[in-house]
């Protein structure tokens, strides 16, 4: 057994490292969290996945300190994994997908150099700096790399289908609100930048405002490819914006 970060860090090292479960096994069981981290760089996200997760379940700011602290450093039997599982029976789907919100929107707003930023302007990937809502479950659930061992840890497991249903429920109401009904809705709603969605640092809400067209194409895109359920919410509006069934 070993620490929910640990088993992280070992996720990490296949999916991102190409080692094999053997290599990573090892990995995980002879070096230090730091030579670990120094590999797979997911201490952040193992932090905001541990605030997030403390916020929904209404941790205290000691017992949020600590949970993080064992989560990382073990001892893997501590009581806290105990004690927070407790507060954590009957927990909901929407709940965790409020967590990896939390997880998205700190990476957001940890990422708005203008280094990364003209990195995902090189690779196309201005479409993460969105909200949850709009980035695609593909997107939502590759977080749950950081989240899932956290969670195993107090008792809570991971149904990815039911998971992803309630996703997609939110994607429907959220387009409801926001008059989602045609790719330049999508694109004009981009244009109000922290108006729509006011986590976003101002620099890099500066950055995205001219280029909305863009990030809403990649937006579309990313539905068609690889969330046929959102791209299937999408298209359902548009046809029905067509047909005269929505008003704006």
């Amino acid at each position: 057994m070993a620490t929910p970060y640990r088993e992280v860090a070992k996720a990490a090292l296949i999916q991102w490292n190409g080692l094999s479960e053997e290599e990573a096994n090892k990995k995980i069981k002879t070096e230090s969290i730091q030579e670990l981290d120094n590999q797979v760089y997911a201490m952040d996200s193992v932090k905001y996945a541990v605030v997030g997760t403390a916020k929904q379940l209404g941790l205290s700011e000691e017992e949020t300190l600590n949970f993080f602290d064992v989560v990382v450093n073990g001892p893997e039997n501590s009581e806290i994994f105990e004690k927070v599982g407790t507060k954590a029976n009957g927990v909901t789907n929407d709940q965790i997908i409020d967590v990896l919100s939390t997880i998205h929107d700190i990476w957001v707003q940890n990422n708005c150099s203008e280094k990364v930023f003209n990195k995902k302007v090189g690779k196309k990937q201005l479409r993460q700096y969105a909200p949850l809502e709009l980035i695609g479950f593909n997107e939502v659930k590759s977080d749950l790399l950081f989240l899932k061992p956290i969670l195993a840890s107090i008792g809570v497991n991971v149904d990815e289908n039911a998971l992803s249903q309630a996703y997609h429920n939110r994607v429907d109401h959220y387009m409801e609100d926001k008059n989602i009904n045609s790719i330049e809705d999508l694109s004009n709603l981009l244009s109000q930048g922290r108006g729509y969605y006011a986590i976003l640092p101002e620099e890099l809400d500066e950055r995205l405002k001219p280029l909305n067209e863009e990030v809403a194409n990649q937006i579309t895109n990313n539905w068609q490819e690889k969330d046929k359920e959102t791209n299937a919410i999408f298209i359902k509006r548009q046809q029905n914006k067509a047909s005269g069934g929505i008003k704006k």
